[in-house]
């Protein structure tokens, strides 16, 4: 195991469409510092490798302070060995970004950052209830650059009610003009208990359209390429060797440890994850009982989430890999269900491999669950 994941539950505020576990509050930051370092000294023994990629998550990890950001900074080295080049992302919200916070930053080892831009039409912003405007989305990148930050990734989304079609094409260029190397892009979801679902079942914002999303995406992923972006999973674009090494780790089914309330952690057998209370998080720290659930995978388990993870890359399944963890067999069956899905324009088959095509990327969680067991 050799990947690290933190994630810090803090926000300024909930955004609307957000469905993962943070909290919108100034309270609890230091029992909760306490908690994630006394976390990390209780597992430290299930990372024996030195770290390849540490990513902090949230919430937003931007938003701590120098101090607290420098504790757990210290703790990961007190507790972990870290490899001379790993890859350390820190997810950032535009209104956090300042000279002074960039240079702190790279001085504690981040040499990533992923920032939130989500649109560079204000209108988009708006009806995501994002803080920060499109110029200061803008200012954050090119501070983040002017910093030495080569290895920047920038968040997009798109499907966005109302929205312009060619907004998301013109931020795709933006970004590629202000010299970002990889670029997330995210097909608006309404989540269920968000506030966004409520304001649309009231009527104050209008729904989404599953056409015009597809469409959108389609244009996106051409316009992407066209700027030099390649396309290596079903959200994620980047410029030769700026992939994502620890989101790739995920997608590879590679083990992780995951820290902090919600965290999920894989072992290559069990996944366990953290319960989503802080008070009961903290709490169960500090008595030196973690509060969390876990379960074994059983064969049918495996072989579900070696299609999930695998299929979302363009790469797709690397067949001598599924031989390898499966059996000859299993190839032979899958082969013969993609057949029977008679969707032969959504997959590429070769002697090697097994993936979804631009258009079964479109439509990837309906061609995976119908190959799973």
């Amino acid at each position: 195991m050799s990947h690290l994941y933190i994630h810090i539950p803090f926000c300024h505020s909930k955004c609307p469409y957000c469905d993962f576990f943070s909290l919108a509050t100034k309270k609890w930051h230091s029992e909760f510092m306490q908690a994630l370092i006394g976390e990390m000294e209780l597992r430290k023994d299930e990372i024996i490798n030195p770290l390849q990629t540490i990513y902090f998550g949230g919430g937003t990890p931007s938003l701590l302070s120098e101090q607290e950001f420098s504790e757990i900074i210290s703790a990961i080295h007190k507790y972990y060995a870290i490899e001379a080049n790993a890859e350390v992302t820190l997810e950032a919200n535009p209104d956090d970004v300042t000279p002074e916070k960039l240079s702190f930053w790279k001085n504690q080892g981040v040499s990533r950052i992923s920032i939130g831009v989500q649109s560079f039409d204000n209108n988009d912003l708006k009806y995501l209830g994002r803080k920060h405007d499109a110029s200061r989305a803008h200012q954050a990148l090119r501070d983040i650059i002017h910093a030495g930050f080569d290895n920047v990734s920038a968040d997009l989304i798109h499907g966005i009610p109302e929205s312009d079609p060619e907004t998301v094409l013109k931020s795709i260029e933006e970004i590629k003009n202000l010299g970002v190397k990889h670029l997330s892009m995210y097909s608006l979801t309404v989540e269920k208990g968000t506030i966004l679902e409520n304001r649309i079942n009231k009527g104050v914002l209008q729904n989404t359209d599953e056409d015009f999303q597809a469409s959108e995406y389609i244009r996106a992923v051409e316009k992407a390429e066209a700027c030099g972006f390649l396309q290596y999973e079903i959200s994620n674009f980047c410029f030769p060797g700026f992939e994502s090494k620890h989101n790739s780790a995920y997608w590879k089914g590679a083990p992780y440890l995951g820290l902090g309330p919600s965290a999920h952690s894989f072992d290559g057998k069990t996944r366990s994850w953290n319960v989503s209370d802080l008070q009961q998080y903290i709490t169960g720290i500090n008595d030196r009982k973690p509060v969390f659930e876990s379960e074994t995978l059983n064969d049918t388990d495996r072989y579900n989430e070696f299609l999930l993870t695998r299929l979302r890359m363009v790469c797709g399944i690397q067949l001598d890999e599924m031989t390898q963890l499966f059996g000859e067999q299993s190839v032979e069956e899958l082969k013969r269900e993609v057949h029977k899905l008679n969707a032969s324009d959504n997959f590429h088959i070769t002697e090697k491999s097994l993936a979804l095509s631009r258009s079964g990327l479109l439509f990837a969680d309906r061609m995976i669950s119908e190959l799973m067991k």
